[in-house]
């Protein structure tokens, strides 16, 4: 198995995509951010100019294309990362971020190691989503892993990872179980698992699940909790529906300053 992982992510013999979307790997995992997350990557998908790139752009460029980036403007943040910074010296952690993003060979080595943890999954496209995910070392990738299966028991936590590989940065791990955890004792009639699968983004430090259900208890003191989330406190009919649940709970918890979540914010 890694003898063919090595053959299809190594620098000479990069995996190039099928050339028609019907011949795609069936068993791949197509991880996604969640609907709201897909709906802002689908609106800014042509929101900017095709970039002019110098040979060594170019060359980059070429690397991602052939790791099954297709999107333009996923590429050009992917080549952006190793535009090399002038205040960073060397040795810096933003030197060598920035410098592995502008090596081929390292990318190589970098994805090669991530796809050992995610064999199904495409780490490229983990990358361009959140580009310090190739920054974390093995081991807290599986303590995160880890600690994801804990706090969501009934989920897909490869594809949640793959979807919002965010998750596996830093402590965020940690705060998604603990966010999940608030949902549980919030709404006890809800399965936070199968809303996680459905709606990953919502155990994202952006979204602020310990902020919403402050905003909701407010609402509760007032008796202004909305209809829509009583069905889910109250367990009436569709309280088990995850899918809806996770797009009443965002829409019912925004606070003024969340206008952004339809003008380009996080989802």
């Amino acid at each position: 198995r890694a003898r063919s992982l090595a053959a299809s992510t190594s620098a000479p013999r990069a995996r190039v995509p099928p050339a028609r979307r019907g011949e795609e790997k069936r068993t791949r995992v197509r991880g996604s951010g969640g609907h709201a997350f897909d709906r802002l990557v689908r609106d800014q998908n042509h929101a900017f100019d095709a970039p002019a790139y110098d040979e060594a752009e170019a060359a980059l460029d070429a690397f991602w294309l052939a790791r099954g980036v297709r999107e333009e403007a996923y590429r050009a943040r992917l080549v952006a990362q190793g535009a090399p910074r002038d205040d960073a010296p060397d040795g810096d952690a933003s030197h060598d971020f920035s410098s592995l993003y502008r090596d081929p060979e390292r990318l190589s080595r970098a994805l090669l190691r991530l796809q050992t943890l995610f064999p199904e999954s495409n780490v490229a496209e983990m990358c361009w989503k959140e580009p310090g995910v190739l920054r974390v070392s093995p081991r807290d990738v599986a303590a995160s892993l880890v600690t994801l299966r804990f706090a969501l028991p009934g989920s897909d936590v490869v594809k949640i990872v793959t979807g919002q590989p965010r998750l596996l940065l830093g402590e965020n791990a940690a705060r998604a179980g603990a966010a999940a955890a608030a949902l549980r004792r919030a709404f006890p009639k809800i399965d936070v698992s199968a809303v996680a699968d459905v709606e990953p983004s919502l155990l994202t430090p952006e979204c602020d699940v310990p902020g919403r259900l402050e905003r909701l208890e407010r609402l509760r003191s007032k008796g202004k909790l909305s209809p829509s989330v009583a069905v889910f406190t109250e367990g009436g009919a569709g309280a088990r529906n995850a899918t809806l649940f996770a797009k009443v709970f965002l829409e019912e918890t925004r606070s003024g300053a969340e206008s952004h979540e339809t003008q380009g914010g996080w989802g």
